[in-house]
């Protein structure tokens, strides 16, 4: 589970590097939901598992809408 955490810091590290550039008032929502996604990761061993599986769901859930709702804000304006 150790390894895990500190590999988490790295995921976060790298997930707020790619949502930034995406930032906008239009993507401000997604970036903010981003940025706040570790809050969730609490527990111990399987709850925690659970926890982080649910925190990758979600990023990926966030990064693909984050990025469509940028790319059609670029192609709006």
């Amino acid at each position: 589970m150790r390894r895990t955490e500190r590999q988490l810091v790295g995921e976060y590290r790298s997930l707020i590097d790619a949502a930034l550039p995406h930032l906008s008032p239009a993507t401000i929502g997604e970036v903010t939901a981003i940025a706040e996604l570790p809050d969730g990761i609490r527990g111990y061993e399987g709850i925690k598992r659970a926890n982080i599986e649910r925190f990758r769901a979600r990023r990926d859930e966030l990064l693909d809408t984050l990025v469509n709702t940028d790319s059609v804000f670029r192609l709006s304006a």
